[in-house]
């Protein structure tokens, strides 16, 4: 893995650096903040890291910010608060209403608000070629009418029943609105996340009811892969009303580059529950180089992203799959978090198995970030 040189761009006041991150985050410009832990104890703590590669993009962003004002501002800060949105398509069975109170649940911890998303089937494509001489007429405004009429009676309806746990478990700083629209799952949920611009996408999956990547649905997988935001896929299995902070999230790392990049996203993600990073490799054969990979990524967490409530390891396997599900089980994991790389880990975990009828555990959340090329 050729490691990519990262460096400081700028120190500034927490709320400073949030608005310069996310300046550079609508240019495109992949950064992270580090010394967030000293919000509290230092006026000007907190670090803008950036690649070294996009120091001369950045720099010019860092100078725009420096001289903004007024409304460049405000379109920073509107752009912040996407952060602090979260996207839930929901299709009303059992396993997508339980996405959509694990959502709720972490919502809390972000002041997030969440979005529930339908997207129904459009009544007027024919399922039959327009050419059929026996075509019969069918008014296809009614039934979109009594479609539309019944798919807001069901949101309001989830909707509800997540206000009703807000109230109970007194949970403040969440609003819960929600939205339909008509066309194909796939598409219009990838085109709203470009419009609405949420920072996290919770989907459930039907988890074992199906094999290897169908085990997410055709729909939950395919979003995964196109999506560009973080995916937080719920797994049927897990029980969202016995939810507990995640104490625990294992990072499945493959020594890419991206690795570093989902990590420092992953830290942010999880420091809001105080929870324990584990970093693990699961190989079939485990060397020396292995040994090196791993103490690099040991010292970005703890000298960069300054984190050490962490436990990084090696774990060498006959089978990556089993090995990494006994681990999870062994050690009591809440969130497996991993990057999609083409043909990679992501595939062997999920890949089905040819030999035998063997299905991955997904009985706990997996948080999935996607990997971007380097410049």
């Amino acid at each position: 893995m050729k490691k990519q040189k990262i460096i400081t761009l700028a120190t500034l006041t927490y709320m400073r650096a949030q608005l310069l991150s996310a300046m550079l985050e609508q240019k495109g410009i992949k950064n992270f903040m580090t010394n967030i832990n000293r919000i509290k104890e230092s006026a000007g703590g907190v670090n803008i890291i950036i690649n070294q590669s996009d120091f001369k993009e950045a720099k010019k962003v860092f100078e725009d910010f420096k001289n903004a004002y007024g409304e460049k501002k405000q379109v920073a800060a509107d752009y912040m608060k996407t952060i602090r949105r979260i996207l839930v398509p929901v299709d009303f069975s059992d396993y997508s209403e339980n996405a959509a109170l694990y959502a709720l649940n972490i919502a809390q911890k972000f002041k997030a608000d969440i979005l529930l998303l339908h997207v129904y089937f459009d009544p007027a494509q024919p399922a039959y070629t327009p050419l059929e001489s026996f075509a019969f007429s069918v008014d296809f405004e009614d039934i979109n009418r009594q479609t539309e009429k019944v798919v807001e009676e069901n949101l309001k309806e989830l909707s509800q029943k997540l206000k009703e746990v807000q109230k109970r478990e007194n949970i403040k700083g969440v609003n819960i609105k929600y939205d339909m629209i008509m066309g194909s799952a796939k598409e219009e949920i990838l085109s709203y996340c470009d419009i609405y611009k949420p920072g996290l996408l919770v989907m459930g999956t039907r988890g074992k009811e199906l094999s290897g990547l169908r085990s997410f649905g055709s729909i939950t997988a395919k979003i995964i892969e196109k999506a560009k935001i973080p995916v937080l896929a719920i797994p049927k299995g897990y029980n969202s009303k016995k939810f507990s902070l995640p104490q625990k999230v294992l990072y499945a790392t493959d020594f890419r580059q991206s690795d570093y990049w989902a990590l420092s996203k992953l830290v942010s993600f999880v420091k809001p529950f105080g929870a324990k990073v584990y970093c693990v490799h699961v190989d079939l054969e485990i060397d020396k180089q292995h040994e090196e990979l791993m103490r690099e990524i040991r010292h970005f967490i703890t000298d960069t992203l300054q984190i050490y409530n962490l436990e990084c390891g090696l774990l060498e396997t006959v089978d990556i799959q089993l090995g990494l599900e006994s681990f999870i089980k062994e050690r009591g994991m809440d969130i497996l978090a991993m990057t999609t790389h083409e043909r990679n880990l992501f595939e062997k975990v999920f890949k089905p198995s040819m030999t035998k009828k063997f299905l991955f555990m997904t009985d706990i959340p997996l948080l999935i970030f996607h990997s971007r090329p380097m410049t």
